[in-house]
């Protein structure tokens, strides 16, 4: 069996990549809301929206980070 950190890395990265993808859509949701310019309650559903993508998506990218940096340190 190989080393399980080393598949740490390569599952941390996978999921720093989803992570940093996640942010590109969040970001591209942010600018056309900005260039919609809706009125207030669709804006304000769509950026609760905004909001939950971005979170995940820096949660995601952390995890990932954190599991290239174990796997890195210990292995």
């Amino acid at each position: 069996m190989e080393n399980i950190f080393e598949y740490m890395v390569y599952a941390g990265a996978v999921l720093a990549a989803l992570g940093l993808v996640g942010l590109g859509i969040s970001v591209r949701m942010a600018l056309k809301l900005k260039k919609d310019a809706p009125e207030a309650q669709e804006a304000k559903d769509r950026m609760q929206t905004l909001v939950a993508v971005n979170t995940a998506a820096l949660g995601t990218a952390f995890i990932g980070l954190a599991l290239v940096a174990v796997g890195v340190l210990v292995g």
